[in-house]
């Protein structure tokens, strides 16, 4: 090994060498400081031989060698080493992985060079790394050139940045390049994290029928489509009875978290699209009811023979209930008190009907054990005020 100051056009660069992309403006800024202050570090050579006898390959510092001649140098200083293909392979590749600005694409067709001479296990050794970490790296050259391309290209400006995690998540999708594409300028234009990219990709995956719908809008839209999908496909699977309260306990605490927010007032201080989308939202809802009221009804007549929908108003807390709801699933109070009935003769405190004697304390509290608790021939003196929601027109 020696240090010479050797003339530039005696000095040729490796073709094999690991960075591939050199920046314009960062070239610039490195000749700038080179004529103020000359080459710092010297590169390293190697002698070359055949036609090229007196010429010298570079191993490390092609950036230097570059910069010095934009910056009107005639020689650099340089260590002259000999060195095999494969020493002088794995010196430049060491040299360029130290660097931070050296992209996943040149680092992983550098390793995929040292494999040509060496095993797995020796070049995880040499580099320092974990097979693993090589084979992970050699993935991204599976990927179409268009896009191992946008990993080379710097974003531009107001941007985001398309890295290494990004271009993982598009694998899944090598056998759709125009998608892949799209999906590049999603990240770009709406500065998508990787989560948010794999995301999309999982369903576009999972429903390639609404892909359009997931390349053209916002993350956030596209998990709302995915709930609702989802939710579609829960309904197809096997009911899990053993579920069932704590399913009704979320549709009571739903509709009454709902009902709160049913304020027309609202129709005041919206424009007219606004106004147009809610409606629109409140009328998908209304058919959802619908169909959702359509089959309890029928599960209640396969299940209650003679059943009646008849609405009763609860006379503790006013909760308008089902006749067939012995208790008010707001405040448990009995519903079917003699006292309200149309069949209860006050004067003689008894069912005008069986004839049957009930006191009106009784009448009016009744226990589970009162011969109102569960009355068939319960009639309600007063038509409850239920809304029943139709089908729209």
């Amino acid at each position: 090994m020696s240090s010479e100051t050797l003339p530039l056009e005696k000095i040729r660069t490796n073709p094999n060498q690991p960075r591939r992309t050199f920046y314009q403006e960062s070239l610039e800024e490195l000749a700038a400081s080179i004529q103020e202050r000359g080459v710092l570090q010297p590169i390293v050579v190697r002698p070359m031989n055949g036609p090229n006898n007196g010429f010298f390959e570079i191993v490390m510092g092609e950036r230097r060698f570059r910069a010095s001649k934009m910056a009107g140098l005639s020689h650099i200083p340089a260590i002259i080493k000999t060195l095999t293909d494969e020493e002088a392979a794995a010196d430049s590749l060491l040299e360029n992985l130290q660097r931070e600005d050296m992209n996943p694409i040149e680092r992983a067709r550098a390793m995929q060079s040292l494999l040509q001479f060496m095993s797995y296990e020796r070049v995880a050794r040499t580099l320092g790394v974990s097979e693993t970490t090589i084979r992970r790296a050699l993935e991204l050259l599976e990927l179409p050139s268009v896009i191992q391309q946008e990993l080379i290209t710097r974003p531009g400006a107001g941007e985001g940045a398309f890295n290494e995690g990004h271009a993982r998540a598009l694998l899944a999708m090598n056998d759709d390049v125009q998608s892949q594409q799209r999906l590049v300028q999603k990240v770009k234009q709406e500065k998508l994290n990787v989560n948010d990219l794999d995301k999309v990709v999982a369903a576009i995956r999972r429903y390639p029928q609404k892909k359009e719908a997931f390349l053209r809008v916002p993350v956030s839209v596209t998990e709302q489509i995915l709930r609702s999908l989802g939710n579609r496909e829960e309904r197809k699977k096997p009911y899990r009875s053993q579920t069932a309260d704590q399913h009704l306990k979320a549709i009571e605490k739903g509709s009454q978290s709902l009902g709160e927010l049913l304020d027309d007032r609202i129709g005041e201080f919206l424009s007219a699209e606004l106004m147009n989308q809610l409606l629109a939202t409140t009328a998908d809802l209304e058919r959802e009811i619908q169909n959702f009221n359509t089959k309890i009804r029928e599960a209640l007549a396969n299940k209650d023979f003679g059943f009646r929908e008849v609405y009763i108003h609860c006379p503790l807390c006013g909760r308008v209930e089902l006749i067939g709801s012995l208790r008010c699933s707001v405040c448990w109070t009995i519903l079917r008190r003699c006292y309200d009935c149309g069949n209860y003769d006050r004067a003689y405190e008894k069912c005008g009907i069986t004839g049957a004697q009930v006191m009106v304390s009784e009448a009016e509290n009744p226990k589970e054990h009162s011969k109102s608790y569960k009355c068939p021939m319960y009639k309600p003196k007063f038509e409850a005020q239920a809304v029943k929601l139709k089908m729209a027109a």
